[in-house]
């Protein structure tokens, strides 16, 4: 039976060309089906099995930080990569750790792009080389790649949503947790980065090339 793949991304020629990547990897037999957002990838895998997904995280009606978790409490054995511009210093361990086998960033040479493939089809964890060298820097050194590595996975949500503007008020509603519960996750960013306003954060951000983009409701 021929290998049934998903591919997520909001942009149709991203989609069309990892298509014909997939294909080239593992064969002309592969059925591919499409996604264009977050909500549209939980409903197809819920409606059917894939042997693998391939994923953006940017993309409308997706939260990024909770797409692969709740991809997998519906198929536990979904292999997934992630294909995307988010800069790997700043988000690859955070989807490992949440289950993806494998990241990639989109400015990377179609090579690596292909073995992830290859690699991740066989249910395998592709690693980089730049990825190996980033984790062993902090592996050996005991020190994290970015000061955004010192904040939790909510720490982490609430930060990406300041970026994009929100207020106390918008982070509470978008996380689905009080003012308050919010307001306290602001400090908790501020003081774990060592800075003391939004403008402070902007900057980090630019410096880390963490955009503003992510999507915070599901």
């Amino acid at each position: 039976m021929p290998l049934s793949i998903i591919i997520a991304d909001d942009h149709q020629l991203v989609r069309k060309g990892l298509q014909m990547v997939v294909k080239e990897v593992l064969g002309f037999s592969v059925v591919v089906e499409f996604a264009e957002t977050g909500r549209e990838v939980i409903e197809k895998i819920s409606a059917r099995e894939f042997d693998m997904l391939i994923t953006d995280l940017n993309m409308p009606e997706t939260n990024e930080l909770a797409l692969i978790p709740d991809i997998l409490r519906i198929r536990p054995k979904l292999k997934i990569l992630v294909v995307t511009m988010k800069p790997d210093k700043v988000f690859a361990a955070r989807f490992f750790r949440e289950g993806a086998l494998g990241y990639v960033n989109k400015t990377e040479p179609d090579q690596v792009l292909a073995e992830a493939i290859q690699v991740v089809s066989q249910g395998r964890r592709y690693i980089s080389r730049s990825q190996s060298e980033i984790f062993s820097n902090a592996l050996i050194g005991n020190v994290a790649n970015t000061p955004f590595d010192k904040l939790s996975k909510r720490e982490f949500e609430v930060a990406l949503l300041l970026l994009k503007g929100y207020g106390a008020l918008e982070v509470a509603n978008a996380l689905s947790i009080s003012a308050s519960t919010a307001s306290s996750f602001r400090c908790r960013v501020f003081d774990k980065l060592e800075i003391k306003n939004l403008l402070e954060l902007n900057h980090l951000a630019q410096v880390y090339q963490i955009d503003s983009d992510f999507e915070g409701e599901s």
